[in-house]
Parts: C-alpha cells; structure tokens; sequence
C-alpha cells in the first residue's frame, strides 16, 4: 500500500514478476518440489480464468494476485536452504517491528503516514468526528494491517524461542499495535484465544529459575496495557463504544446481500461490478465481510471450491504443528477473515505462507545449515 500512498497503485502486479521470475528459474533448474495442494489451487485459477474470459469479464490479474502468486511461493520457499530462511526470518521479524512499531508512533502523533487513497472519505470524516485515530501503518487499512499482525502473533505464541525476552516482545509489541489500528474483532480474538495460551506456553517451556523474571515481566506488560486501555483513550472502540455499534450492525446485515442481486447469474458466476453495486444497496462504506466479497467477484460456484481448496492448503501445511496449534491458527485467520473483506485479499494469503514459512519448525530444515539466533527451537 505504500506505493499506492503516493500515486503508484498502478504498479501493483508488477510486483509479482520478481515471484514469477525466480519460480522459473527454479523449475528451469529443476528445484521445484510440487505440492498437490497448491497445483489444485492454481489449476482452479486457471479454469476460473478461462470461464471469466468466456463471460467476458477479465479476471487475469486478480486470479493470479489470489491464487497463482502464493501458491507459487509457496513451492519456492520449499527450496530454500537453512541460511535463506534465515535471511527470509530476519526480513520478516523485521516487517513485523516496523508495523507494529509505525502504528504505534502514528497513533502517538496522531497522524498516518501511509493511508491508502482507496479508503472511503465516510470512513476518515466518521473517526475525526467521534475521536477515534487508526492507525494505517504499512498496508494501508487499519483491518489489514491487524489481521496480518494478529497471523503473526498466534505463530509467534505457538512457536518455542530460545530467547523468551524476544518471543514476549515480539507478542506485546504487537497486542499494542491493536489497540492502535482499533480493530476490535481482532483484538478480542487474539485476547480470547491466543493470550491465554502464550502466557501458558511461556511460563511452561521457561526454565524454573528463570520463571519469576517472566512471569513478574509479563505481569508488568498486562497491568501497563490494561491501565492504557481502561484509562486512556488507547482503548478506542473497544472500551468507549457499544459492541454492536453501527459498525457491528453491519457485519450481521451484510448476510442479506442475496436478497438485492438484480441478476441471478451475477450471484452464481460473479461480476467485478458486484461490489459497488451491494455496497450501494446495503447502504454501507464497504462489504465487511471476506466470504460476501469472495462470491461478489467470484460467484458461488467459484467461491465454494476456492475456500475448500486454500482451506486444504492450509491444513496439510499446518501438520507440522500439533493439533491444537493447528487449529488456533485457522481458526484466528478464518475468524478475523469473516469480520472483514480480508479472506478476499491477496495480500493476507501472501503474508500467512510468509509467516508460516519464518515460523515453520526447524526439524524441517536442511541440517548443515546455521540459524538465526531468534528462531523457533524444536
């Protein structure tokens, strides 16, 4: 979203090329290790492609965006050697500080650096006048940017690092974050599910000598956010609005979007012009919700099978985990999905294969290689 901040929205599948050009060379040198799973999603891609082409709609670039790019990464990152994922750890840990750090100095100031020129002026002029700031850091949105930090913090809880100080850094830096983006959805999931169970963990895998240095660290970092939250304004929405706000009232009202299709076929195949149209008759700044958004461009008949297969993606992917880590990590990415119109952007199935792949545990990895100090210990 940076790029589309300052007038290059137009840049934006050009960005792909880079992805596209080292998978060829991988498969020029025969390094590809195919997956079923993500073969299936790109042959359903192209199929999709193709029937769009016979309706006379052009869905090259969002095919491709959604479901060629990250499958194709995925099939890359299989490649890489120990001091790669190394390097792919330290970018990402990195990506993670920025964003979560960027949206707290915003918050702070009071100002988004970043702010996508796509976001609706309601939805500006709406949070200057009742008091609210949201952050916008990297990706433009403030449901973007917590979706991606809440993925990253439920890997992050799930994983064993060697050095405890970090791994509870890393998870409070970006509890803090949001509160900043005042993304209430996904701050009560991550407090209802993962908080629990990362002190748990923490306080579990810590060696006995070290555990009161944790436990009065973290005691210390929960009583700081709660005093924020209760007695300052960093609570936001979540402390000084009804739950079932108008924006809550929304996300339910947003099911009736079948009841004002004007065409049959515009539900059953989809039309790119679907979602201005339901957004006009719900009377709403945007469609919250990703399944809706999914069968406004893709129709029903698409959608079913493109949720099942990135679904199984996913879950064969995640065996690598223990059950319950499995779970807790579909089920954040799902929940926080159906809130919003996450599940339809690209951009948060590419950063989920990221974050899997920095957070992956290392009993996967070639053995001769060295690993960053910070990774997950197995």
């Amino acid at each position: 979203m940076i790029p589309a901040s300052f007038g290059f929205g137009g840049l934006k599948m050009l960005v792909f090329l880079p992805v596209l050009a080292y998978f060829a060379v991988k498969v020029f040198l025969k390094e590809i290790r195919y997956n079923k799973d993500a073969v299936y999603v790109i042959l359903l891609a192209v199929i999709i492609i193709i029937f769009k082409m016979a309706l006379g709609q052009s869905y090259i670039s969002e095919a491709v965006q959604l479901l060629i790019t990250p499958m194709l990464i995925a099939m890359s990152f299989e490649t890489l050697t120990g001091k790669e994922l190394n390097l792919l750890r330290r970018v990402m840990i990195g990506f993670f500080i920025v964003e979560c750090g960027l949206s707290i100095v915003e918050w702070t100031l009071n100002r988004a650096f970043f702010l996508n020129p796509n976001l609706p002026n309601e939805f500006l002029d709406w949070f200057a006048i009742s008091g609210f700031f949201r952050s916008t850091s990297l990706l433009g949105h403030p449901l973007a940017n917590a979706q991606v930090v809440a993925v990253f913090m439920t890997f992050i809880a799930i994983s064993d690092f060697k050095k405890k100080y970090v791994q509870i850094f890393l998870f409070f830096l970006g509890y803090l974050s949001l509160f900043c983006f005042n993304a209430r959805g996904a701050t009560l999931v991550i407090t209802a599910f993962v908080a629990p169970y990362f002190i748990w963990k923490v306080n579990r895998t810590t060696p006995q000598n070290r555990k009161w240095i944790i436990k009065l660290g973290v005691f210390c970092v929960v009583l700081g956010i709660g005093y924020m939250v209760t007695q300052t304004s960093f609570g936001g929405r979540l402390m000084n609005m009804e739950l079932m706000d108008s924006s809550g009232q929304t996300r339910l009202e947003v099911w009736d979007f079948y009841r004002h299709y004007d065409r049959q076929e515009n539900f059953i195949w989809g039309h790119p012009g679907n979602y201005l149209f339901m957004m006009d008759k719900l009377g709403a700044a945007g469609v919250e919700n990703g399944v809706v958004c999914l069968i406004l461009d893709w129709g029903i008949v698409f959608t079913i099978p493109v949720l099942l297969l990135l679904f199984r993606f996913q879950y064969h992917r995640l065996s690598v985990f223990s059950k319950f880590d499995k779970w807790l990590l579909l089920a954040v990415f799902y929940i926080i999905g159906f809130m919003n119109p996450n599940l339809a952007a690209p951009l948060q199935w590419t950063l989920w294969i990221y974050a899997y792949y920095v957070f992956r545990p290392q009993a996967l990895l070639p053995q001769t290689e060295t690993v960053f100090s910070i990774e997950i210990d197995e």
